[in-house]
């Protein structure tokens, strides 16, 4: 079982560089939220941060008004069977002490922060791998527009153009080669906002 000393994190995530700066805890929820862990925070939610049933793999735990989240990590410890299997993510030295205390083991913030950076790295390279090919244009989009603006698909595109070569109808680029500065100029351009 991995209990994360919530506030104490995001503290300490504050102070790296990267991703992880700045984080709230629904954004840190949000990375964290395929990994099984129990996040304790100190007193009661905050109206910004995520319900208790909000992801289905976390169990966030407020120690509720006026508790403190050390108390409540150190008492999960203590009426677990399986303390040796529990291990608490904290840079509070008070908190570590009491908690090796119980049995259980203690990890550095910034040791389980380079531990969610390794284990996201590729599923990060897989998504934006993903993100990329879906803004990429089809061959359909692609075709479209080079016609539009006057090249033939089928000889790739080209700026410079062959005079004995017959031009294929366009009625935007006609009507755009025909324009002067002084006509660009005299668009009222109000009439195509809303």
């Amino acid at each position: 079982m991995l209990i994360v000393d919530a506030y104490n994190l995001l503290h300490a995530a504050a102070s790296r560089p990267g991703k992880v700066t700045g984080l709230s805890l629904r954004q840190f929820c949000n990375v964290c939220a395929d990994m099984k862990l129990t996040l304790v925070m100190d007193g009661i939610r905050k109206p910004h941060e995520p319900y208790a049933d909000d992801y289905d793999t976390l169990h966030l735990q407020w120690a509720g008004r006026g508790q403190s989240a050390d108390d409540t990590i150190v008492q999960l410890c203590k009426s677990s069977t399986g303390r040796r299997d529990i291990c608490v993510v904290t840079d509070d030295r008070q908190l570590r002490s009491r908690v090796t205390g119980t049995g259980a083991k203690t990890l550095h913030c910034s040791a389980f922060l380079r531990q969610v950076h390794t284990y996201r790295h590729p599923q990060r390279q897989q998504q934006e791998a993903v993100d990329k090919a879906a803004n990429a244009p089809s061959a359909g989009e692609t075709e479209f527009w080079m016609q539009v603006f006057g090249f033939s698909p089928s000889s790739g595109i080209s700026t410079k153009r062959d005079d004995d070569r017959p031009r294929e109808a366009n009625p935007l680029r006609d009507a755009v080669e025909g324009l002067t500065e002084a006509d660009i100029d005299a668009i009222d351009m109000s009439a195509f906002l809303d």
